[in-house]
């Protein structure tokens, strides 16, 4: 379906026409979030597979035309709600841990917030970790990305309270991706039920876990 019109613009001097006290791009920013909200209503319960553009335009209220306007496609609208949910966990992450004085606080406060953001809205962490693998190049790709950008901030943090002359026998790249790598697949599995663990229990398992790997890590000082 080829993408709906845009209106005319107003002719010049001429203030552009509202309805209801909203001007025509204000309303198409209503449309796109009543869309991205709708996308993670139907990603985050019925799964990508099963959730068609109707369906996903009749549960933000909407005329299927208008998806059009906002998005090129269902994988597109997919895309922009995983983006959106990586950057909730990924500011929370970064709000948590700025007051951190420990590699041990830092992990702790880290995974808390990030597991708040999922437990608290459990259609975020099914979007991230499972709705968007395999469905396109691009989104491989950008999961990708923001692997790696998860790791390169556990990266910052622990070398911001390393000594200056702190000799390392881990790659910390690598380190630091494989936790973050691991830390995913546990969320995997409690999406599932095959967790028998409280989010607390989760939290402090996966926080002895990045501790103990930082402190091994390190060469001891002789």
């Amino acid at each position: 379906m080829p993408p709906a019109k845009s209106p005319a613009p107003a002719p010049a001097g001429q203030a552009p026409r509202r309805y209801r006290g909203l001007s025509v791009a204000e309303r198409r920013a209503q449309r796109r979030e009543r869309l991205l909200e709708a996308g993670l209503e139907l990603f985050g319960t019925e799964g990508y597979a099963s959730s068609s553009i109707r369906a996903v335009s009749a549960a933000a209220s909407l005329n299927s035309r208008y998806f059009y306007e906002s998005f090129t496609s269902r994988e597109d609208l997919l895309y922009h709600v995983y983006q959106r949910a990586v950057r909730d966990v990924a500011l929370a992450v970064i709000e948590a841990t700025a007051g951190a004085h420990t590699v041990e606080e830092q992990a702790r406060a880290g995974l808390r917030a990030s597991w708040e953001v999922y437990t608290e809205d459990p259609r975020k962490a099914r979007v991230i970790v499972l709705e968007v693998v395999g469905v396109s190049e691009r989104l491989e790709r950008v999961r990708r990305e923001n692997r790696h950008a998860f790791a390169d901030i556990l990266v910052r943090n622990a070398m911001s309270l390393a000594a200056e002359d702190v000799q390392l026998r881990m790659d910390p790249v690598l380190t630091a991706r494989s936790l973050i790598g691991a830390a995913m697949e546990v969320l995997v599995d409690w999406i599932h039920g095959d967790v028998d663990a409280s989010k607390e229990e989760i939290v402090e398992h996966l926080t002895n876990m990045y501790t103990a790997v930082a402190q091994a890590a390190i060469v001891p000082a002789r």
